[in-house]
């Protein structure tokens, strides 16, 4: 846990408190005290976020090269490599595939590691998203190449290897992959986060 970590649990247990505060005081009658609690909880409130916007507008965009594990706790991801191809089996790419191989490990030393809140896309030089292609997946498992999916269960000290498919426009250049989640709290307000609002998101830059 980093010490933004505990910062936001420490404000986050201050903000509940503070929101029981003032539904006792508003319960007794006591308004004007409510009212000064409130604005006091407001306060703070706008300035954590005027910290977390700065630092997430100041920090510069992280790379991981590939080979370098990535990890969160004891669930780390690796990007091995990267391949571009027009087709995969009989399925054409509309423009091109690229097909990432990916490692899941586990530093664990007890029982086995599962992330489920997993969104792996690519970015290009201008910040455009691309998702996995459907189609890429689907003819990757076709050809039995896709292997273990991200969400598999991981033995601790053991990895797996994992493929997934995606279909670059021909103007998309400089590509990026980025994993990052589907869900937006806590991360989304955690200082410093990769995950964190308007921050700007990890990657490991492709060949």
């Amino acid at each position: 846990m980093s010490l933004f970590d505990l910062l936001f649990l420490l404000c986050f247990a201050a903000a509940v408190i503070s929101l029981a505060r003032i539904a006792y005081q508003a319960l007794r009658g006591r308004f004007r005290a409510a009212r000064t609690t409130l604005l006091r909880l407001l306060a703070c409130v706008a300035a954590y976020m005027l910290v977390l916007i700065g630092v997430s507008l100041a920090e510069p965009r992280k790379e991981i090269p590939i080979g370098e594990p990535r990890c969160f706790d004891d669930w780390c991801i690796t990007v091995e490599q990267a391949a571009r191809q027009t087709a995969i089996g009989t399925t054409t790419a509309a423009g091109t595939f690229y097909v990432v191989t990916l490692r899941v490990s586990s530093r664990a030393r007890g029982r086995p590691q599962r992330e489920t809140d997993i969104d792996i896309y690519l970015i290009d030089d201008l910040g455009r998203r691309i998702d996995i292609s459907s189609s890429g997946q689907q003819a990757l498992a076709r050809a039995g190449l896709a292997v273990e999916p991200l969400t598999s269960f991981v033995a601790p000290g053991a990895s797996f290897q994992s493929r997934l498919a995606f279909d670059v426009p021909p103007d998309a250049h400089h590509l990026g992959l980025v994993k990052a989640s589907h869900g937006w709290f806590p991360v989304r307000f955690i200082i410093g986060d990769a995950g964190s609002w308007l921050h700007r998101p990890t990657v490991t830059p492709l060949p």
